[in-house]
């Protein structure tokens, strides 16, 4: 009887740890199989995805921010905030200065 158990408690452990893997697996945004071109002409700069594909970086006002990053990143001297960019950029010296009140 007590190994009956053991085998029981290793199974349901075991299919436990295989239904979270297949989760968080099927949660994953899907990538591309083949390898995307490197972006050109950027304006703020370069950045990478989920995929780790490298993709022109958003700038002060512009959208950013969501799950997975999936409305861009903030390139090089600007910040997320409330999916908008926020800071200064080097690239072009212009400025977005986010509201007082911290609300998005």
């Amino acid at each position: 009887m007590k190994s009956y158990t053991s085998a029981v408690t290793i199974l349901l452990v075991a299919s436990c740890c295989l239904l979270l893997l297949l989760q968080e697996g099927s949660a994953a945004p899907r990538c591309p199989m083949e390898p995307r071109t490197n972006p050109e002409g950027c304006k703020y700069g370069v950045t990478v995805d989920w995929c780790h594909n490298e993709v022109c970086a958003k700038g002060p006002g512009e959208s950013c921010g969501g799950y997975r990053n999936a409305n861009g990143e903030c390139g090089e001297g600007t910040f997320c905030q409330c999916n908008i960019c926020y800071g200064c950029s080097p690239f072009d010296n212009t400025c977005e200065t986010p509201p007082i009140m911290n609300s998005c």
